[in-house]
């Protein structure tokens, strides 16, 4: 062995530490012979990251939902690699080791390596980049195991050079089949040369070992979420490549989770591999402009951890399309007592037409609530009476839960007219023995007003079920109230009050009210003879009677009285009393003194009334 000089090795010693210190071979995304390792890590954080993907450390127990915010680091190839790749050149945009960097710089000196590491393409394979003043005839390696109770070493051999040049190349081991197990091993490397010079690397690097899964035909449609395209497909298939062995297997049965505008689901991979996942994103209104979607899982490593793998991602943005309410009426009429209710279609504009919006959610109000049915129609009723005139405003829901996300908010309005009710109180009332009907109470309406109109008519009814007949009229005060007497003909029977109504207030009727007093009357009164000379007898004569159903009879055994009036006098003098016989009949003389008018008069008794007789003028001469 020729001896190098101090230079010599200097120069030597700095270019293997700018060796070991360059980059490794980056791993293409979907070429061929990639190595799945590339996706999945069992400890994210100490590699590098990407900058649009946070990490996080996975633990040993997986989460049921990953957080987007946890991709592993790189991206799996969709295409696996052979079990016994064919030596070739580095993949495209990989950084490859320049050999000529790494010759001694005095032409003399041992081999010099630079990167040791795993396969880019496949991690069962070992590749070493060595240089040396001659040719390199032998590339070895020994992996000894970093976990273990008795830690294996194993020897490789069999490296081929794939690159370069003998002097300056890249070295591939034969695939490590003679590993005992997947986990993590620390490499030590040995290099000869053609001069016989020997060079030994202890912990040159670290290499991995474990079964990595490899993805195909992955996608996410729609492209975008709008009204019409509200739910997410995700498909593909999912393999486990064997570093060791070589083969690629499907993986079945496999737990995914999908994160979905951050709300998460679950499905499991067929026989084959395989997904088909449907999920409807619960964007809950609130007026998301994007949709983040996340495909993962974890997967059980061998030395018992597990490790976060991101399957698929895609960021889908959200289209919001105008949305209408269409009433079927913009005003309505109803009787008080009567709910307020609206209907009409909720449509969305879509490609330049107004489609009907199925299942849009609707409120009237704080307390009408539904949600449109097929071709968009819907139905609200407010559940409390209105007491008067209103507008009433239908809207799309506000409520960040139910408000659809792919559709503007939207209201319409409607006018309620009210037509009140008439409230008439016939609080109190008689009827007297002269037969007059006291009336007395109030008049309102059902929004607590007094109608405009203060009209309000008497009706007699004998049994106060039919035959009601209007008496007469009357007028309340500004206030609605009133109290008054009316005479009526037939003081026995039922009475109650009627408002006729009007465009905004309901025909309304009172109380009905019951007497039973029975009318007199006196009839064929006469005073005579006439003329008659003063000082000579004037005869008074007449019949008293009552009601008995709709029919006259004698009143006898009364006592009627004689009233007379002089002329020109305003008061009147009661001359006597006779009593009716058992016919009703009466007879009664008094001496002529001046003109005047003469009247019979019964004073009623208990449940009957009054009668007066005709007025009879009498000439006295």
């Amino acid at each position: 062995m020729r001896t190098r000089s101090l230079v010599s090795a200097a120069v030597s010693a700095a270019l293997g530490a700018a060796l070991l210190a360059a980059p490794t071979l980056a791993y293409a995304d979907g070429g061929p012979g990639q190595d799945p390792a590339a996706t999945a890590t069992t400890n994210p954080t100490t590699g590098p990251t990407p900058t649009d993907t946070p990490t996080s450390t996975p633990s040993d127990t997986p989460s049921d939902t990953p957080l987007p915010s946890d991709p592993p680091i790189g991206e799996p190839s969709d295409t696996p690699t052979s079990a016994d790749p064919t030596p070739s050149d580095p993949a495209s945009g990989d950084p490859t080791p320049d050999p000529s960097s790494h010759a001694p710089a005095d032409g003399t000196g041992a081999p010099v390596f630079g990167d040791v590491g795993s396969d880019p393409s496949d991690a069962g394979f070992l590749t070493v980049a060595v240089s040396s003043d001659s040719a390199v005839t032998e590339v070895s390696a020994e992996l000894t195991e970093l976990h273990g109770a008795a830690p294996a070493t194993v020897a490789v051999t069999g490296f081929t050079l794939v690159s370069g040049t003998p002097q300056d190349g890249v070295w591939r081991s034969p695939r490590m089949s003679q590993l005992p197990s997947y986990g993590s091993y620390d490499v030590t490397v040995s290099a000869q040369d053609s001069d016989g010079d020997n060079t030994t690397s202890a912990h040159a690097t670290t290499v991995d070992v474990e079964p990595k899964p490899v993805f195909a035909d992955r996608s996410i449609s729609p492209d975008a979420l709008d009204v019409e395209h509200t739910h997410i497909t995700l498909n593909g298939r999912i393999s486990l490549f064997d570093p060791i062995t070589g083969d690629t297997s499907p993986l079945a049965g496999q737990a995914l989770s999908v994160t979905a505008a951050y709300t998460g689901y679950s499905a499991v991979t067929a026989a084959d591999g395989s997904y088909a996942i449907d999920v409807a994103p619960q964007l809950n209104g609130d007026n998301a402009t994007s949709a983040p979607v996340f495909l993962s899982f974890w997967i059980a490593n061998p030395d018992g951890t597990n490790t976060y793998v991101l399957v698929d991602s895609k960021t889908l943005p959200i289209v919001v399309s105008p949305s209408r309410i269409r009433l079927d009426h913009s005003s309505v009429q109803i009787k008080f007592g009567t709910k307020a209710s609206s209907s009409g279609v909720v449509e969305y504009l879509y490609d330049g037409t107004w489609r009907p919006a199925k299942g849009v959610a609707l409120d009237m109000g704080y307390y009408a609530k539904t949600t449109s049915g097929a071709g968009g129609r819907f139905t609200l009723t407010d559940p409390y009476i209105p007491y008067d005139d209103a507008t009433f405003t239908v809207e799309t829901s506000s409520d960040s839960y139910l408000a659809d996300p792919y559709l503007t908010a939207s209201h319409a309005q409607f006018k309620v007219d009210v037509i009140n009710k008439t409230s008439i109180c016939f609080c109190s009332s008689w009827i007297d023995e002269y037969s007059d009907l006291h009336i007395q109470g109030s008049m309102t309406a059902s929004n607590g007003k007094v109608p405009p109109n203060h009209k309000l008519y008497v009706q007699q009814s004998a049994d106060g079920k039919t035959g009601w007949k209007s008496l007469g009229w009357f007028t309340t005060k500004s206030d609605g109230t009133f109290d008054l007497d009316g005479y009526v003909a037939v003081p026995k029977g039922y009475w109650r009050l009627y408002s006729a109504g009007s465009s905004d207030y309901q025909p309304g009727y009172s109380n009905s009210v019951h007497f039973n007093r029975t009318a007199t009357r006196i009839t064929g009164f006469n005073a005579g003879p006439e003329p008659v000379r003063k000082g000579h007898t004037v005869t008074t004569t007449g019949t008293l009677q009552r009601l008995s159903g709709t029919k006259w009879v004698a009143f006898g055994k009364q006592r009627v009285y004689i009233l007379f009036q002089a002329k020109g006098k305003k008061s009147w003098t009661q001359l006597g009393s006779v009593k009716a016989d058992s016919h009703g009949r009466f007879t009664a003389r008094f001496t002529a003194k001046q003109d005047g008018t003469w009247v019979g008069v019964y004073l009623a008794s208990g449940s009957y009334v009054d009668a007066e007789s005709y007025h009879d003028y009498v000439d006295v001469r």
